[in-house]
């Protein structure tokens, strides 16, 4: 069986970064990519919170954030096939450190590849850093890229 690398986007331009990185590291090792999006339950139930009214709601958000994450997809795809790599992907719900810990886990990955800051600094400050708490609990090595600050 190929190794495989696992890069997390959320299809910010940091993380586009390190989908760059990441398929790079995949030329040079000779590796497959999954390139895996999380529909943040975070997003869900603040959305949840400030429309408590609309119940209906949801289901457009949780459509929304799924079309973000085919988008951000595309591109590992489009990158993958330009370096001749092979890129799978996939689309799952819930919390994201903890569904890229799980997928790593499961998929039998031998590096991670996150960027270190995501859509938004407030994201941030109500979720904590993603790519810290994937560190900390990753069962592989994990490379995070470094956005612009």
């Amino acid at each position: 069986m190929k190794a495989k690398i696992l890069i997390a986007t959320d299809g910010s331009k940091y993380s586009k970064k390190a989908v760059d990185h990441g398929i790079q590291v995949a030329i040079k090792q000779g590796y497959d990519v999954l390139a895996l999006y999380v529909i943040n339950m975070k997003s869900l139930e603040l959305f949840a919170l400030s429309h408590h009214d609309d119940i209906t709601g949801y289901e457009g958000a949780n459509e929304m954030l799924r079309a973000e994450g085919e988008e951000a997809l595309a591109y590992a795809v489009e990158k993958g096939k330009e370096a001749g790599v092979n890129v799978s992907t996939s689309i799952v719900r819930g919390y994201p450190a903890q569904e890229i810990i799980k997928q790593a886990e499961k998929e039998d990955v031998g590096l991670i590849v996150v960027g270190n800051l995501g859509k938004t600094g407030l994201e941030h400050l109500l979720m904590g850093s993603v790519s810290e708490e994937v560190v900390k609990k990753a069962p592989c090595p994990v490379l995070v890229v470094r956005g612009d600050v």
